[in-house]
């Protein structure tokens, strides 16, 4: 997993210390759903250095999603692991990206992500979200996991919850996508939300 440094690379050093830096590049970030939540995260996490993902989304783009996810139209019909792979590498060329399309249960949940040092939960069900949550009853790395993000106003309202030693929750803990559509404010402010507490657990700052 070792790559020299591009252009890309070489111009955020000043953002860190060598051994951030380093840290950030040999991480692997694992993110469970590829829509809004995780398209947006992973840009994020991109822009902020991470190089190694392990990404898992059945679904394709579809012209509803780009009211809140990170394609473009001339994704429409392409699997999301596939669109978000091709928009993290035109960010940095050296970013690796291990995609899955498989639909997960809370067996098979965590199959692909056991490199994973931090998991993103970023799924669009809340079924899903419920089986994520009894999947990691024994994990030991970092959880993130979303509850609450529909709706227009009210951003201050996503907040971030820690629960025992490793799980953390971003959202309002209310609002449902039953109820309300998810709109790109409000999907990108609890995305980046979950971008920042990876890099914060990783160089070893505050979260909350």
């Amino acid at each position: 997993m070792e790559h020299n440094q591009n252009e890309f690379e070489l111009s955020i050093q000043k953002f860190y210390t060598p051994e951030e830096l380093d840290i950030l590049q040999h991480a692997v970030i694992g993110i469970l759903g590829a829509g809004g939540i995780g398209s947006n995260c992973a840009i994020s996490l991109a822009r902020s250095g991470i190089r190694h993902f392990i990404i898992d989304d059945m679904d394709t783009v579809e012209l509803s999603n780009l009211n809140r996810q990170s394609y473009f139209p001339q994704q429409v019909g392409a699997y999301k692991v596939d669109a978000l792979t091709e928009i993290l590498t035109h960010i940095n060329p050296n970013i690796t990206v291990e995609k899955y399309t498989d639909f997960l249960t809370k067996d098979t949940m965590l199959q692909h992500f056991s490199n994973a040092h931090i998991l993103v939960e970023a799924f669009d069900k809340v079924e899903s979200k419920v089986d994520f949550f009894s999947a990691i009853s024994d994990v030991t790395v970092p959880c993130i996991m979303i509850s609450g993000i529909a709706g227009i106003g009210k951003s201050d309202e996503l907040g971030v919850t820690k629960m025992g030693d490793n799980l953390y929750i971003v959202g309002d803990k209310h609002s449902s996508i039953t109820d309300d559509c998810p709109y790109a404010p409000r999907v990108a402010i609890a995305a980046n939300k979950q971008a920042d507490i990876v890099l914060a657990l990783l160089l070893g700052k505050d979260v909350l």
